[in-house]
């Protein structure tokens, strides 16, 4: 079984953007991205297990089960490596895929990517999963909790209501093992943390995304060939929010990070040190 997905090509010769959308989200939710990226890159936009019309999670353990099928679907569609660009949650399985196979990867953009809960929201989000609410409430109504947790402010709320919109179709098991995740990404991290990262990485926030930045802020200062951009204004879903100047950021990283620019030279590399970046486009 393959993840249900969609390819949009440019050309043969075109490089690829695979998509990776955030918790109760489809492939659909990037759709202020595409006009921006269709005509220069091939896109490949996937449903994550339990979203979408992918099949459910059946029990599985969600970001290393989807990491493995995502690798599973790159080899079958015989795609090179590609740049990578995903929001929220999807940034987790993302950083999985790098875990098992990082010369899949050319170069990553992670819009609001999780690293780990305020620890008052953790409480929150494991509150809502534990007996008995996680048999009292309707999945629904965790879900919506934790849209307004995450995006509170009125500026937030059209990227809220997208991501209540699409929602929707998400089985309660699969909303339950996936906000797990939420709370859990130090599995992923940990051994992130442990190697040296050999992959270009921009790292996009919005300066109001409360809940992760900041420790978001501490890895990202200690991880090499990576680079956060704060976008002042915007909240979590900064790619919604802020559109025009996180296309303009994602497509000249992506630029600066292909094929071509490999073989151009470049000054040198390193860990990114110097505080955030304020995006001024």
């Amino acid at each position: 079984m393959h993840l249900h997905h969609q390819c949009i090509t440019a050309s043969p010769s075109a490089e690829w953007i695979v998509f990776f959308h955030g918790m109760g989200g489809d492939c659909s939710i990037f759709y202020k991205q595409l006009p921006a990226f269709q005509g220069h890159y091939n896109l490949l936009l996937i449903d994550l297990p339990g979203h979408g019309q992918s099949a459910s999670l059946e029990g599985e353990e969600p970001v290393a089960f989807a990491a493995r099928k995502v690798i599973a679907l790159l080899e079958h569609l015989g795609l090179p490596p590609a740049h990578f660009m995903g929001v929220s949650l999807g940034t987790i399985v993302m950083q999985h895929v790098a875990l098992l196979r990082p010369e899949r990867v050319q170069s990553m953009v992670l819009a609001g990517a999780v690293r780990r809960f305020q620890p008052w929201g953790e409480w929150l989000v494991k509150r809502s999963l534990t007996f008995p609410l996680v048999h009292v409430l309707p999945a629904r109504a965790g879900y919506v909790l934790f849209a307004h947790i995450l995006l509170p402010r009125a500026n937030h709320r059209a990227s809220r209501d997208i991501f209540l919109r699409v929602s929707r179709g998400l089985r309660p098991s699969d909303y339950r093992a996936w906000a797990a995740v939420a709370y859990g990404a130090e599995t992923t991290y940990t051994p992130l943390a442990r190697r040296t990262n050999t992959i270009p990485k921009l790292y996009v926030s919005g300066a109001q995304d409360h809940m992760f930045l900041p420790r978001l802020r501490d890895f990202v200062r200690d991880e090499a060939r990576a680079e956060l951009v704060v976008l002042p204004a915007r909240g979590h879903v900064c790619n919604i929010e802020d559109a025009p100047r996180f296309n303009a950021l994602a497509l000249d990283f992506f630029q600066r990070h292909g094929a071509r620019a490999l073989h151009a030279p470049r000054p040198a590399e390193g860990a990114h040190a110097g505080g955030d970046l304020v995006a001024r486009l």
